[in-house]
Formats: C-alpha cells, structure tokens, sequence
C-alpha cells in the first residue's frame, strides 16, 4: 500500500473518523492480537482493532448491517454473500466486482485483499469515495498513522482498455459493492430497541 506513514498512532488510539462518524484506531502493528471484543448495540463487531472490526463497525453505522462471523479478512471474497440489516434481517447481497473489471469500483464498497506473506490474513477496507483518478480508503489495522482526511489513504484509480484497476503495491481480489445500496440508511440510536436477538451477544463473554 503506497502511503508513506508519518507516525505511528499508539494502541488504542483513534486514526481518523470516516464518513462522518466512524472513528478507526490503531492496533499498533499487523500481528498484533488483543483478544478485547468490540459491541456496538450490543451487537459484536469483531476483535480490536482488526480490520473486519472496523469493516463490521462501519456497516452496522452507515447502513444498519452487519456480516457472519469469518476465519479471516480474505474469506469475505469467497464466503459473505450478503450483509443483513439488523433490525428486520433483511439480506442485501455483496456483488464481487474483481480488480480489472469493465465496471468502476463504487462509492461504498468493501475492498478485499488475498492473503500474502505481508497480510497473513487478508484485509478489508472501505472505499468511502470514488473520482476519476483515485479512490478514498478507511481501514484499520494496515498503516497506523494519523488520517490526512476523513480517509486513511488514496490509492490511484487507473482505466486502461476499457478495464478499471485500483493501482496498489499489495494484490487487490477487487470490490465488493452492495445491491439497493440506497435502500440502506445510517443506524438511528433509536432503533437500538428494534434490534433482532439473533444480531445480539452477551458482552460477560470478554
């Protein structure tokens, strides 16, 4: 990932915010695992401060969704089909859009990285906005520096015979964008009380 980091944001603090109201923070290093589990509503978004983490946090704020548990970041590709809105479970499919496709990456969509020997376990980020020449990305747990906007990095976007490609120095499986995007609407705390028990979990388990 092509970003020269500046600093290193220590454990635990926050990075940046994204989309208006998604703070991410650092989790100091890749390999580093803290076993602390995160809720939001009640509802677990992952492992601080893993990337998934934020990939859940950021659905369940922007959108009211969440995704099933997974082994790792990289098998979202493969095996999340949808994300469900967590008050009427209602599946809105993941569409994979591979790097190098006739379709442009949209505004909203996950981005997945296979596994390599830098990324044992994949990675996940956001695509928060989309120009001609770049895409806007948030993420957690990949530079650990302090965001230069509401986005932690760009990374070119680049049209060549007819195909579009997210230029990144780490493999990019590509896109996954969301079906009826717009029919998903941030989380109003006012829906805590409309939550499905399913999408609930009981914190004692820490």
């Amino acid at each position: 990932m092509s970003n020269t980091v500046n600093r290193y944001v220590p454990f635990n603090e926050m990075e940046g915010i994204a989309s208006t109201n998604v703070p991410a923070y650092s989790n100091k290093k890749t390999g580093y695992f803290s076993s602390g589990r995160n809720y939001v509503y009640g509802i677990f978004t992952g492992y601080q401060w893993q990337c998934v983490e934020f990939a859940r946090r950021w659905l369940l704020m922007r959108k009211s969704c969440t995704f099933r548990d997974i082994p790792c970041a990289f098998n979202i590709w493969t095996d999340v089909s949808c994300i469900e809105r967590v008050t009427d479970g209602q599946c809105f499919r993941l569409l994979s859009v591979p790097n190098g496709s006739k379709e442009p990456p949209k505004k909203h969509s996950l981005l997945i990285y296979p596994r390599s020997h830098k990324m044992p376990y994949g990675h996940v980020a956001i695509i928060t906005n989309v120009t001609s020449s770049y895409v806007e990305i948030a993420e957690q747990n990949n530079l650990y520096h302090y965001w230069p906007g509401d986005y932690a990095r760009r990374e070119r976007l680049r049209l060549y015979n007819g195909s579009y490609f997210i230029d990144d120095e780490d493999s990019i499986y590509g896109w996954m964008k969301i079906e009826n995007d717009h029919e998903l609407q941030p989380f109003d705390e006012s829906n805590t009380i409309n939550i499905l028990p399913q999408y609930l979990e009981s914190q004692s388990m820490d």
